[in-house]
């Protein structure tokens, strides 16, 4: 066995004249532009040593790579790009074996793909997770991959962006050998015989993806059908798929270059990979740094409807005892309809069922969550925010509805009360490891809380339009224009005008707003218009859905002041309100609000919230229409000394080029 040897971020080892070349580098083997050229310098000393015959490409630790750090993206490119390697990989003058095991996450899978072999552990999960942020796959991934599996299992992959093993039929073909044992033995074995045999095989050039050209078009053309007319990265994935069967492939790499970059800097991609590294930015509270993180296995729910929340904690393992006493009967009917529609399987139902105690079962937890004023027991501690905004003292926890697929919280922590950091710390720690992006609020300084607030003035935005005299509909699909999944009208009814109209009194009262400011709900209200629940709201609700009252069918389209669209009035609305909360010090960072925008209220990540949509649009044009807007409500629109001095000095929220710039697409 020869000696171990390390060079930054790559370990060397040579043992028979196999050189295995180990990617590390914290975090996660991340292919950063160090460990990049660490790993050509290694390849050269390779090629260079005549005693080395075959090359074994491996990650150290848990996994092989996570690939390439998305904030490199949002910077000038630094060399070797992965193109390059994964050139220099493909072309080598001895045989490449990558072992996989782990993690092979996007430019991690292109650099398996450029290697001459692939040895997989079957549970190795490996993805390609780019068009979940408007991007689409590079290095060649578009042009290797449907030459080794086909058209329809390479798009079928790419255009999911989930995760498979390695021992998944639609991958079997992209792998030499799939082994249970950690694969570095059979790798070296297999670069062995490839350099005995002195011939190995190019993923470019392969053509047993190509072996039915009828049915690569047919996915082609399916896959086309399916889209209707999409653009986007998806669009751009199905067009260098069809490249791959119709231009050589160093054609195709160069037309897939094209496309890479085009995808890169789209406002899209840039606003989703702001989203991406926002929420993990939002994930740093300072309670992690100085409180103690306790393990929280069980978790006592007190008060009622709370059987969303009791799910969640199920789904992540934690055992549940609830006061509750309807709430074991009504969630043992939830999950028996999941295991009749094949969504669960029995197993898992018994074991859910088996962590979850009644009422009259032992009061003890690791960590109590109540609602407001029912009761609670010894230890950790947060008081359940179910709509009204957070109240009272202690550590308030805000998990946007639906809780299954919002997976957003906001935990609200009283500056003056520095030993809850324990609390905080833990229930941080809990929301991460249930898989739910959580933001800071400072109180008293975010109000209700952060969400609530934004929300808030987007609707009372929406009824100063309403008073100016545009129809809820109107309103309601600028606001789903901006970005946002349901419009505020929409959202007031589903919610209940009478339980929405004491959140905005009190979001109207923070922000200064008058006290007629909420007349057209009142109005409503008066009128027996209670919501959705009872067919009528600011929307009539037959069975076949909502449709605007007659009375607002023939609303005319008036023309807010100085040419302002109705979308960008609720957007400056959105924008002030953010600032508002900044510069009272409730959140740690702009980002943060953007992240609660996107995953709990529903504004498109496409966006990437309001101040990346700001940035986007360019905080000069933002400004503007606050000018134009502020004589209808001063406090809504009119412009925050902060957002006057980032365009006095040519910045934006994240960028300085976002004061200026102004792009139709964005807007």
């Amino acid at each position: 066995m020869g000696g171990l040897g390390v060079s930054g971020t790559i370990q060397t080892e040579q043992s028979e004249g196999i050189a295995v070349l180990r990617l590390d580098r914290p975090v996660a083997n991340a292919l950063s532009p160090d460990l990049r050229a660490a790993l050509l310098a290694a390849l050269d000393a390779v090629a260079a040593d005549e005693s080395c015959r075959a090359v074994v490409l491996a990650g150290a630790g848990v996994g092989f790579s996570s690939g390439v750090d998305l904030t490199e993206y949002d910077a000038p490119g630094v060399p070797p790009s992965m193109a390059e390697l994964c050139d220099r990989i493909e072309g080598f003058a001895k045989p490449v074996v990558a072992a996989l095991h782990g993690s092979v996450l996007g430019a991690a899978l292109a650099l398996a793909l450029a290697a001459h072999g692939r040895v997989a552990q079957a549970a190795t999960r490996l993805a390609l997770p780019e068009i979940g942020l408007g991007m689409m796959p590079g290095a060649g991934v578009t042009q290797r991959l449907p030459r080794l599996v086909g058209a329809q299992a390479a798009l079928e992959f790419m255009l999911s962006g989930q995760s498979a093993r390695a021992d998944d039929p639609r991958l079997r073909r992209l792998f030499d050998q799939i082994t249970e044992d950690p694969p570095e033995g059979a790798a070296r074995a297999l670069a062995a015989r490839l350099a005995e045999a002195g011939r190995w095989p190019r993923a470019s050039e392969a053509t047993r993806g190509f072996s039915d050209p009828v049915g690569y078009q047919r996915a082609i053309a399916a896959v086309r059908a399916r889209m209707s007319g999409q653009t986007g990265a998806a669009a751009d994935i199905l067009r260098a798929v069809e490249a791959a069967q119709l231009l050589p492939a160093a054609q195709g790499c160069a037309f897939e270059a094209v496309l890479f970059e085009e995808r890169l800097r789209s406002p899209e991609a840039r606003a989703q990979r702001h989203v991406y590294a926002a929420e993990r930015r939002a994930a740093g509270l300072p309670e992690l740094r100085r409180g103690q993180v306790r393990e929280i296995a069980r978790v006592a729910l007190s008060g009622r409807g709370l059987g969303e929340v009791a799910l969640m904690l199920l789904a992540g393992g934690r055992t549940v005892w609830s006061d509750d006493p309807n709430l074991p009967a009504a969630l043992r009917r939830t999950l028996d309809a999941r295991v009749a529609r094949g969504q669960m399987r029995a197993e898992a139902r018994d074991d859910w069922l088996a962590r979850l105690s009644g009422a009259d079962a032992e009061r003890r937890a690791d960590l109590w969550l109540a609602t407001e004023g029912a009761a609670a027991g010894p230890g950790l501690f947060a008081r359940l925010d179910m709509g009204a905004g957070f109240a009272g003292p202690g550590v308030g926890l805000r998990l946007f509805p639906p809780v299954a697929t919002s997976r957003c919280a906001e935990i609200g922590v009283l500056e003056d009360q520095s030993g809850e950091a324990d609390t905080v710390a833990s229930l941080a720690r809990l929301m991460a490891a249930l898989r739910v992006t959580v933001v800071r609020a400072a109180r008293p300084e975010a109000g209700p809380g952060l969400g609530h607030v934004m929300d808030g003035a987007l609707r009372l935005a929406a009824l100063q339009l309403m008073r100016a005299g545009l129809a809820p509909p109107r309103i309601d699909a600028a606001a789903q224009r901006l970005g946002l999944r349901t419009g505020p009208f929409l959202a007031m009814d589903e919610d209940g005008l009478a339980e929405v109209a004491p959140r905005l009194h009190r979001v109207a009262d923070i922000l200064g707003l008058p006290g007629d400011v909420l007349a057209p709900l009142a109005d409503r209200i008066d009128k027996g218009a209670a919501g959705r629940a009872v067919g009528r709201g600011f929307y009539d609700h037959p069975p076949d859905g909502p449709r605007a009252p007659r009375e607002f069918a023939g609303a005319e389209e008036v023309a807010l002041p100085g040419g302002v669209t109705p979308r960008h009035a609720l957007h400056a609305a959105l924008v002030n309100a953010a600032e508002r909360l900044l510069a009272a010090g409730a959140v740690q960072r702009a980002s943060d609000l953007d992240v609660i925008m996107v995953c709990g209220l529903g504004y498109a990540r496409r966006r990437g919230g309001p101040l990346c949509h700001a940035d986007q649009r360019g905080l000069m044009a933002v400004l503007k229409d606050m000018k134009a807007l502020s004589p209808m409500a001063p406090p809504l629109w009119s412009p925050r000394p902060g957002i006057v001095e980032r365009v006095k000095l040519g910045e934006g929220y994240f960028s300085r080029a976002g004061a200026a710039r102004e792009t139709v697409r964005a807007g």
